[in-house]
């Protein structure tokens, strides 16, 4: 079995450059990255699974958070409503922000595939980091990165993702680093005792699993035609095969200007109940023009 990460090279300047705001003199546009850090939202604890992401639990619920844009816009992100509980929890789907990033079990779980199921739901699979520091896992060595998880489908349980500026605003987005997380990486990279091909892992198998952003205007119409921009996650239908292990840069700009951005997924393990690989995607350093024309 073959292993090859790949890296979308286009946008990797405009990662290196773009920290919080700046504005390229050459053509007086403006820009801001999100970087997901002191965001004041609650980050997901008190272990990798994100005990405070349900309803219930016994403290501060995380239920949501937002981000500074300009002067008198905010990107909003949180939970979706749980068809199972009827509230907001991380059932239903949604947005959270993590720092974890365990790769292996830690000591008292070995023997067992603790680092790659629900139970470690809240790591990020970034081999470029100190594996189970919790820190310096994001995108650029950062601290804080979201993770999404649910997808929109007949037979899905729970809802996709979101992404929302606040005041009906829109910009015109220019990328976003995406990463596995561990749960989705180790079920890939080992096989998913509850896919069409339990023996196999998703490489032997041949099968692939992406990410979809699709945008939307403030009126909800979908931007670029109702087409996503996808990133394959995982792909081994060629010898190039691949389950991306470290953040990637996803060019957004097909999308053009939009209110808001549903983070979705497809796959080729399905089964009664939709996609059997888990759903889930690590996000960081989402790249915002806010020239003033713009938007």
């Amino acid at each position: 079995m073959k292993i090859d990460f790949r890296y979308c090279a286009m946008f990797l300047a405009l990662g290196a450059c773009f920290s919080s705001c700046s504005d390229d003199d050459s053509d007086n546009r403006s820009f801001v990255t999100v970087t997901f850090e002191n965001t004041g939202g609650i980050l997901a604890g008190p272990t990798s699974y994100g005990a405070n992401l349900y309803y219930g639990y016994e403290g501060t619920q995380y239920s949501g958070a937002e981000v500074p844009v300009t002067d008198d816009v905010k990107l909003q992100f949180g939970l979706s409503v749980s068809s199972w509980t009827g509230q907001k929890d991380f059932y239903g789907g949604g947005l959270i922000l993590s720092n974890w990033n365990y790769r292996s079990n830690p000591v008292g779980k070995e023997n067992t595939n603790w680092w790659y199921s629900y139970e470690n739901q809240c790591s990020v699979c970034n081999t470029k980091s100190v594996n189970g520091a919790n820190a310096g896992a994001g995108a650029n060595g950062s601290n804080t990165f979201a993770i999404a998880f649910g997808y929109d489908a007949p037979e899905s349980s729970n809802g996709a993702a979101k992404l929302t500026f606040t005041g009906k605003a829109e910009f015109p987005l220019v990328s976003i680093q995406v990463c596995n997380t561990s749960y989705a990486f180790g079920t890939m990279l080992y096989g998913n005792p509850f896919g069409n091909t339990p023996d196999k892992d998703l490489l032997e198998a041949k099968g692939w699993f992406k990410v979809q952003f699709y945008g939307y205007d403030a009126n909800g119409n979908p931007t670029n035609g109702g087409r996503p921009v996808e990133l394959y996650l995982a792909d081994g239908r060629t010898d190039k095969s691949f389950i991306l292990d470290s953040w990637t840069i996803c060019d957004l700009t097909p999308l053009g200007k939009v209110n808001s951005v549903k983070i979705n997924f497809d796959g080729s393990d399905k089964g009664q109940y939709g996609i059997n690989t888990p759903t889930y995607v690590a996000l960081d350093d989402l790249v915002i023009e806010t020239t003033p024309e713009t938007h």
